[in-house]
């Protein structure tokens, strides 16, 4: 049994706990945080066309339905460690190719490097959290705590940036700020590798819980995240657009400061199965209203429960002892990824020819199946 299944960790790695892998995955995610922000509206600073936006901003989900499962492979033979090195160093050059550069090409390149960065710091994160199985939910959501409030405070400060200097200076300023996330990772304690499994790398199977990933990637990532900017893109007219869209996505990572630690806690206590049930009816709920033209409840009401399941669904992986940590994480991570890669390529038209009513009604009622045959029935 290696030291990330073991259910009691070495002594020598307890102090660490997860300040330092939280460290390296929150600061190596500021520069695709403020994409998500400037790109959209600052696409000519970059010598881009609109289109070619939606397609990077949705690139970096692609390049992860092959990443997760080849990085888990990989990772498994070096260690986690050796894994955080280099998705840190991968997290480094591509923010500061988004600045750097003002070519389609390299830009496409950049989000390839980051779809595979992002990939292994978030299986050596998870593999660093459950290291200590019996606090796992606890430490994924301490980790997501520490995430949400980096991204917060990225998304506002590099807006001010943006609107002191220019679209493309932020992201040089933050591709040496993200040189952080090395030094961590480079002082972060080894563990062993798990266990080569002997068939080798393939494309994973879904089972009940990346239906599940599949549905909510789809709705909740993919199709919710795209047009709650229509739904909501006339509330905020008091400030710059870059700042009110910033402070808009900068809200999400806030939420998930508070659910992410209390939902491991009440997932440790509880059962993560039991609260990921009551979430997901929730989470429906939120798509419901929505429906019923009750946009920012909704919203509202999405957004905390998204939180939730991003530090309850780690624990699910581990409870079902589907294989090995990383490999087990990374399938579901493939199929949550291939549900919000479609999701944006498909909200636009489903937007403008399908009418908020029946179209959120659809996702509701697509959610509520999914969770009753993936989540309640065993």
């Amino acid at each position: 049994m290696s030291a990330t299944a073991a259910p009691n960790t070495p002594p020598g790695a307890a102090p660490v706990g997860m300040a330092l892998p939280g460290l390296v995955i929150a600061i190596g995610m500021i520069g695709d945080t403020l994409l998500y922000a400037v790109l959209p509206l600052y696409h000519d600073q970059f010598g881009l066309s609109l289109a070619m936006v939606g397609v990077l901003l949705s690139l970096n989900r692609w390049i992860r339905l092959l990443a997760n499962s080849a990085v888990a492979h990989i990772g498994e033979r070096i260690g986690p460690h050796a894994l955080m090195i280099a998705a840190a160093v991968g997290s480094a050059i591509s923010t500061t190719a988004y600045g750097l550069f003002e070519d389609a090409t390299v830009q496409i390149f950049a989000r390839i490097l980051w779809g595979i960065s992002y990939a292994s710091l978030n299986l050596a994160t998870l593999a660093y959290a459950v290291s200590d199985r019996a606090n796992a939910g606890k430490r994924v959501g301490a980790s997501r705590a520490a995430i949400g409030l980096v991204q917060a405070a990225s998304l506002v400060g590099g807006a001010w940036i943006v609107l002191q200097l220019d679209a493309r200076s932020v992201f040089l300023i933050y591709g040496g700020l993200t040189l952080i996330a090395l030094a961590a990772a480079l002082i972060l304690p080894r563990l062993p590798p798990e266990p080569i499994a002997k068939n080798g790398f393939k494309l994973p199977v879904p089972h009940r819980l990346e239906v599940w990933g599949f549905v909510m990637g789809f709705a909740g990532d993919g199709v919710f995240l795209l047009t709650l900017a229509f739904l909501m893109k006339d509330s905020i007219t008091s400030m710059a657009a870059i700042m009110a869209t910033a402070m808009l996505l900068a809200l999400r990572w806030l939420v998930e400061v508070t659910t992410g630690p209390i939902g491991g806690w009440i997932g440790d206590r509880f059962g993560a199965r039991r609260i990921a049930i009551a979430n997901a009816i929730l989470l429906v709920g939120g798509f419901v209203l929505i429906a019923a033209d009750h946009e920012l409840l909704g919203a509202l009401l999405i957004v905390m429960t998204r939180g939730m399941f991003n530090t309850l669904i780690p624990v699910l992986v581990i409870e079902r002892g589907h294989g090995g940590v990383l490999s087990s994480q990374a399938s579901y991570s493939t199929w949550r990824d291939f549900g919000a890669a479609v999701g944006p390529l498909t909200a636009p038209w489903l937007f403008l020819n399908v009418p908020q009513t029946p179209l959120y009604a659809a996702l509701s009622l697509a959610l509520g199946l999914a969770g009753y045959f993936c989540l309640v029935r065993r």
